[in-house]
């Protein structure tokens, strides 16, 4: 009876800090920031790890405080005192990059993998990165994959799309397990996997060649703002791979590439100018505006017109059915 009093009593003193940490973490995921530094600065002072995670990154970031880099650190030092995954995972960042700290791959590998055995899914995929990259670490696919398949998709759609890429890395008739991958990124909404898939599609890389396809899934992707998808767009057009040559054509997407900060995009632009009249290009920003006003955005995801295919299918099956049993 006095262990149920007691935990009844410690629930009672926690409340109140729990409830101020909860209102930070709304507020900082609507992103009301000054207002999530004023709850969560008096608990970071206090000691919660959590609280003192988030302070640093405010810091760090600029975010509803003036930045600063000394204090974020600070902060970010205490948490991960406490051994706070989140803190770990973004200190392994820090040294990942060399931002703020001097550049350290050694130690960013120890921090993911400290946060990684938490269950950080953000920690497990720059660990799985870095085996497959080598970056920290001996290089490692094996490791890598087991690493980058534990993570869920939906939550880390990247992650699918590094497991693409490893599956190709190993052997090039693991094509049936990377389209699986780059697929499943791509659905849930990682714009590189598409591009990764249109690459396969039009290259015919252990699948059967596909422009149509390629074409596809480069459009979408290029239609959501990809800058790296625009400017695949903009070589094809240029080279007339798969597609009738069409410089025009090459210059509007080349030209959004550009506006993307998608830097291979400039060079290629440069040297496309010097090949087009001023016909061509004046051809070429009419194009540009139509893109802008009739494509960006607008363009249908191929799986969703897969889905409307199937759909429409077995429809027919259904109908055919039931005319053969009316019979």
């Amino acid at each position: 009876m006095k262990k149920i009093g007691f935990v009844l009593a410690l629930m009672l003193m926690v409340s109140p800090v729990y409830a101020d940490f909860l209102e930070g973490e709304e507020a900082f995921d609507n992103k009301r920031y000054s207002e999530a530094f004023q709850n969560f600065r008096p608990l970071a002072d206090e000691g919660d790890f959590r609280s003192q995670y988030y302070v640093a990154y405010m810091y760090l970031n600029g975010y509803g405080v003036s930045k600063n880099d000394q204090l974020g650190l600070s902060y970010l030092q205490k948490s991960l005192d406490q051994n706070y995954h989140l803190a770990q995972a973004l200190m392994g960042y820090l040294y990942g990059e060399g931002r703020v700290v001097p550049a350290d791959p050694k130690k960013a590998v120890m921090l993911y993998q400290k946060a990684a055995d938490q269950g950080n899914s953000s920690a497990m995929l720059n660990l799985g990165v870095a085996y497959y990259q080598g970056n920290g670490v001996p290089r490692n696919l094996t490791k890598a994959i087991e690493l980058l398949e534990k993570i869920p998709v939906e939550q880390k759609p990247e992650a699918g799309r590094y497991l693409g890429d490893i599956y190709l890395a190993q052997d090039s008739n693991n094509a049936e397990k990377a389209v699986a991958a780059y697929r499943s990124a791509a659905e849930n909404g990682d714009l590189l996997s598409y591009v990764a898939l249109g690459d396969i599609y039009l290259d015919g890389r252990g699948v059967d060649q596909d422009t149509d396809r390629a074409m596809a899934y480069y459009k979408y992707a290029a239609s959501q703002g990809s800058g790296a998808a625009q400017y695949a767009l903009g070589i094809i057009y240029a080279n007339g791979r798969g597609v009738s040559r069409d410089p025009v054509q090459a210059h509007a997407w080349l030209s959004w590439a550009m506006n993307q900060n998608y830097e291979p995009a400039t060079a290629a632009l440069n040297q496309l100018k010097t090949e087009m009249t001023l016909s061509d290009l004046d051809r070429a920003r009419v194009e540009f505006m139509h893109i802008q006003q009739q494509v960006l955005g607008k363009v249908a995801s191929p799986f969703e017109e897969e889905r409307k295919t199937q759909e429409a299918l077995l429809a027919q099956q259904r109908q055919r059915r039931s005319v053969r049993r009316r019979r």
